[in-house]
C-alpha cells in the first residue's frame, strides 16, 4: 500500500513538474517578454540593451534566462547568460519580486557609458507581460573586468539597495594575483564607496596599474560622463593586505595599506611592507597620467644593503644595515627612466658593514711610506674596508646622488667627504679628509704626525673616484704638503713666541 502511495506521489510530482515547465515556457519565453525585459533593463541603467534570446525553467525555482545580453553602443558589457530567478508568484502576477540575478560569462570593458541611478526600478507599465519589481541579490560568475589593458577575472556577490550596492564577497584573479574581499558602494555611477581587499600573494604593480587606469578615465563612468550631469567622480577608499607581494621583480612581505582612488590617481596615505630584510613605512602616490608620476615619503629600517645594491645592479659593493628617511618624486615607464627622472632627498645611516675593494688604509700607508709594497697594519684587510657607521644626507636628481656631509667611520679611519655618485654605481667622485685612528697615528712616523696632524691624528686629503665595482682612492700628497707647511709655520711661530715671552721680564 505504501509503495503504491509513494509511486503515486512521484507520478504526481512528475506531472506537476512537466506541467509547470510547460506553463513557465508558455508564459516567459515569448518574444514580447524578451523585448519587455530588455526595455526595463535599458530604462533602469539609461543605456540601450539588446537581448538575443530567452528561455525559462521551473525547477528548483522559476527562472528566466536571457542569452547574449549586450549593453551600450558599442557594447561595453556582454553577458553570455543572464538568469532572473523568482518565486511561483511570478506565474500569476507577472512580476519578479525579491528576485535573484545571476550573470555567467560577463565581460565588462571600462569605462562604461553614463549609467542612470534610481532608487527603484522604473515601472514596466500595466500592459507589460513581465515586470521586474525588485532584486535581492546579484551574482556575477566568471566575470571579466577590463581596464587600461588589464583584466581581472572572478566572482562577485552583490546586494543592491537603492543607488547603493553591498558587495558581500569579491573573488578576483589576474595572472599571479588572487584577491578576496568585500565592500560597500554608495553610488555605482562613480563609483563611490569602500573596499577591503586581501590576498595571499599580490602583484602590486599590476594592481597599481589597474587602479591608476581605473581612476584616470577607465572607471565605471569615464571622464566624459562626469561632465554631463550630477554623476559623481570616482572616489574609492581601499584597504589592502597581502601576506606576500611583488613589485616588478622586487619581493615584498606583509604588505598593508590604506589607499584612495580618485580621478587624479591612486594615493596610499599609509603603506608598509617588508623589503630587503627590513621595513618600508610611509606614503605612496601615483598619478593616472600616460606616464605615471609618483611621489613617496617613507622611513626605512634595518634594510640589508648588500641585497638592495645587488637588486639595483651593483652586487658585491657594500654591506651593512640601513636606516633612514627618503622623500622622492619622479616619473618614468621603466627602471632606467625612473633612475634619471627621480629627484628628492634622503638621509641614510648604515651600520656594521664593509665597502668592498675600497682600500683606504692601504692607500694611505702606501702614499705616506713612498713604497708600493708597504704592509698595512696586522688584522686590516688590504682592500675591503669594514666600517661601524656610514652616514650622509643625499640630494637626488639627474640619476645621481650628491652629498656634502658623508661620514665614514671604522676602527682604523674616519673619513669626511663631499661629492657625488651615480645611482647605478657607474661613477664615484668624492673629496675630503681621512683621519687615522689613535692606534695608527701612534704607528706613523714622528714627522708625519707633526706635519699632517689635526686634532692629534694623522689627517690626509683624499679623493675617491672610479665606480662602485672598482673604486680608486688617491691621497693628495701635494695638499698634504701644503698642510705640512702650514703646520710647520704654526710650530715655528709658536716656538718663536715662546722664546720671546721667556726673554721678556
Amino acid at each position: 500500500m505504501l509503495k503504491r502511495v509513494a509511486l503515486g506521489i512521484l507520478a504526481l510530482l512528475a506531472v506537476v513538474s512537466i506541467a509547470g515547465a510547460i506553463w513557465v515556457r508558455s508564459v516567459f519565453t515569448k518574444d514580447t517578454v524578451r523585448q519587455a525585459l530588455a526595455t526595463q533593463i535599458s530604462a533602469a541603467i539609461g543605456q540601450p540593451v539588446v537581448v538575443d534570446g530567452i528561455g525559462a525553467s521551473f525547477y528548483p525555482r522559476v527562472t528566466v534566462t536571457l542569452d547574449g545580453v549586450s549593453v551600450g553602443v558599442p557594447a561595453r558589457v556582454r553577458i553570455e547568460k543572464l538568469r532572473l530567478g523568482t518565486g511561483l508568484r511570478a506565474l500569476f502576477s507577472r512580476q519578479i519580486v525579491g528576485g535573484t540575478v545571476r550573470l555567467d560569462g560577463a565581460v565588462v570593458t571600462l569605462p562604461l557609458p553614463p549609467l542612470a541611478t534610481a532608487s527603484s526600478t522604473p515601472s514596466a507599465g500595466s500592459g507589460s507581460p513581465l515586470e521586474i519589481v525588485s532584486i535581492d541579490e546579484i551574482v556575477l560568475n566568471d566575470v571579466r573586468v577590463v581596464s587600461g589593458g588589464r583584466t581581472l577575472r572572478g566572482d562577485i556577490v552583490a546586494v543592491p539597495h537603492g543607488d547603493a550596492v553591498t558587495l558581500k564577497s569579491i573573488a578576483l584573479a589576474a595572472e599571479d594575483t588572487r584577491l578576496a574581499g568585500e565592500g560597500e558602494i554608495t553610488n555605482v555611477a562613480g563609483p563611490v564607496g569602500t573596499l577591503a581587499i586581501r590576498a595571499e600573494t599580490l602583484n602590486f604593480t599590476r594592481i597599481l596599474d589597474f587602479l591608476t587606469a581605473f581612476s584616470g578615465g577607465a572607471g565605471l563612468s569615464g571622464p566624459a560622463a562626469r561632465g554631463n550631469g550630477p554623476i559623481p567622480a570616482t572616489n574609492l577608499a581601499l584597504s589592502l593586505q597581502a601576506t606576500r607581494a611583488t613589485m616588478g621583480t622586487l619581493a615584498l612581505d606583509a604588505l598593508r595599506g590604506r589607499a584612495r582612488v580618485v580621478p587624479e590617481g591612486v594615493s596610499f596615505d599609509a603603506i608598509e611592507f617588508g623589503v630587503f630584510g627590513g621595513r618600508y613605512t610611509g606614503s605612496l602616490k601615483v598619478s593616472s597620467d600616460d606616464v605615471p608620476v609618483y611621489r613617496l615619503g617613507a622611513d626605512l629600517s634595518n634594510i640589508d644593503v648588500a641585497a638592495m645594491t645587488a637588486f639595483a645592479g651593483s652586487p658585491g659593493f657594500i654591506s651593512g644595515r640601513l636606516t633612514g628617511r627618503v622623500d622622492f618624486a619622479g616619473n618614468g615607464a621603466d627602471a632606467a627612466a625612473v633612475l634619471t627622472k627621480t629627484h628628492g632627498t634622503a638621509r641614510i645611516a648604515i651600520r656594521d658593514g664593509v665597502v668592498k675593494r675600497l682600500g683606504l688604509v692601504k692607500s694611505i700607508v702606501v702614499a705616506t711610506s713612498g713604497r708600493a709594497d708597504a704592509q698595512v697594519p696586522s688584522g686590516t684587510s688590504s682592500s675591503d674596508e669594514p666600517f661601524t657607521a656610514l652616514g650622509a644626507t643625499l640630494a637626488i636628481g639627474g640619476g645621481a646622488a650628491r652629498t656634502s656631509d658623508l661620514r665614514f667611520e671604522s676602527p682604523d679611519v674616519l673619513m669626511r667627504s663631499a661629492g657625488s655618485l651615480r645611482l647605478d654605481g657607474s661613477a664615484i667622485d668624492l673629496r675630503g679628509d681621512v683621519q687615522l685612528s689613535d692606534a695608527l697615528t701612534k704607528q706613523a712616523g714622528r714627522d708625519l704626525v707633526r706635519y699632517t696632524q689635526e686634532e692629534g691624528r694623522v689627517t690626509l686629503p683624499v679623493t675617491v673616484t672610479g665606480s662602485a665595482a672598482a673604486p680608486s682612492v688617491h691621497v693628495d700628497m701635494a695638499a698634504a704638503a701644503g698642510r705640512a707647511i702650514k703646520n710647520r709655520v704654526h710650530e715655528e711661530l709658536k716656538k718663536g713666541l715662546d722664546r720671546l715671552f721667556k726673554r721678556v721680564p
